[in-house]
């Protein structure tokens, strides 16, 4: 009997450390993050293959290397509030009824999944693609070989013998073919709108085909000037305030001519600054003494103007209560 009665009273003792243990309530203290979204457009231009050529047969004035560049079309700051893993805590059961004020500054673990995404994706380059074609990448050549044939008398004769050869055609051919296509077709669409052709166009026959001729310029004349690829772009970046910065500034992208990205490559820069207000504190008493510390951690944000600059230019300002930056704080509780 007296060993049952050890081993229930071990049995209790158990328990009731694992039912105080069950009671214990872990939360953590909030950090603001800013998330920048922000939409841009990418401009790619691919260089005309016969560029080099456009001043001496066109009399254009064409750039022969590629190129790509990116314009900010538009950005958003959002602002949202996350457990700070650094700061987990405990309290028991007794105290968890205060884990309601999360208006004060208290907040549970968050979900992952409600989190709004800070990934970035990039588009896949563009395929070069001229539709300007000239008739054949090889012309016929006639080249003359001499044959020496005797003659009755003693002498040589030297006889002129054609041979007919394809040879494929160099850059500056193919670009003087496609220029001549070009004045061509401005030399046709003269004559349609002068009426100075054999058929007659009018109505609807003379815009259909003015607009094929307007059509088939535009093919060749990128073989000289090249294009433009234009498309838009989102991204979206994290930025976490630091309370141990001394300068609230932190670099929110770099836009480069593939896209926005973030540090770690050249760019244009793009910051978050931080301009915390003011926060003023009732002065110190004997109220603590009088109450009982529960030991439940809060923290008062600090407002602070958020702005969105480049290159020393405010683009954007809000203000938002920001957490981390502010003052860290317990509950006491009063009889």
């Amino acid at each position: 009997m007296e060993i049952m009665k050890k081993i229930t009273l071990l049995a209790l003792a158990l328990a009731a450390g694992l039912s105080a243990k069950a009671q214990e309530v872990t939360y953590a203290l909030p950090n603001t993050v800013f998330t920048v979204k922000v939409t841009v457009q990418q401009d790619q231009f691919f260089a005309g293959p016969y560029a080099a050529c456009a001043k001496q047969f066109l009399n254009l004035e064409a750039d022969e290397e590629d190129s790509e560049s990116c314009s900010l079309l538009s950005a958003e700051i959002l602002t949202r509030v996350e457990a700070d893993q650094k700061t987990l805590c405990v309290t028991d059961a007794e105290n968890a009824s205060l884990l309601t004020l999360s208006a004060q500054g208290l907040i549970a673990l968050q979900n992952k999944a409600d989190a709004p995404s800070a990934s970035w994706r990039f588009l896949p380059p563009s395929n070069v693609r001229f539709d300007g074609s000239i008739t054949s990448p090889s012309r016929e050549e006639t080249r003359i070989t001499y044959k020496i044939i005797p003659t009755e008398d003693g002498q040589e004769l030297q006889v002129p013998i054609e041979h007919k050869a394809m040879q494929a055609k160099s850059l500056e051919d193919k670009a003087a073919e496609a220029a001549e296509m070009i004045l061509t077709l401005r030399r046709d669409r003269l004559n349609i709108v002068s009426g100075n052709t054999d058929a007659s166009y009018s109505g609807e026959a003379m815009g259909a085909a003015i607009k094929e001729i307007d059509r088939l310029e535009a093919e060749y004349l990128a073989l000289f000037r090249g294009y433009t690829v234009s498309r838009t772009m989102e991204a979206s970046f994290d930025v976490i305030p630091d309370p141990e910065a001394v300068h609230h500034r932190y670099l929110a992208f770099r836009l480069t001519g593939a896209g926005p990205v973030p540090d770690g490559v050249k760019g244009t820069p793009y910051y978050i600054e931080l301009e915390p207000e003011e926060m003023v504190f009732p002065a110190e008493n004997d109220r603590k003494a009088k109450g009982k510390d529960t030991g439940i951690r809060y923290r008062i944000p600090v407002i602070c103007k958020v702005r969105f600059t480049h290159d020393g230019v405010r683009l954007a300002e809000i203000r938002e209560p920001v957490y981390q930056l502010g003052k860290e704080a317990s509950f006491t509780m009063y009889k």
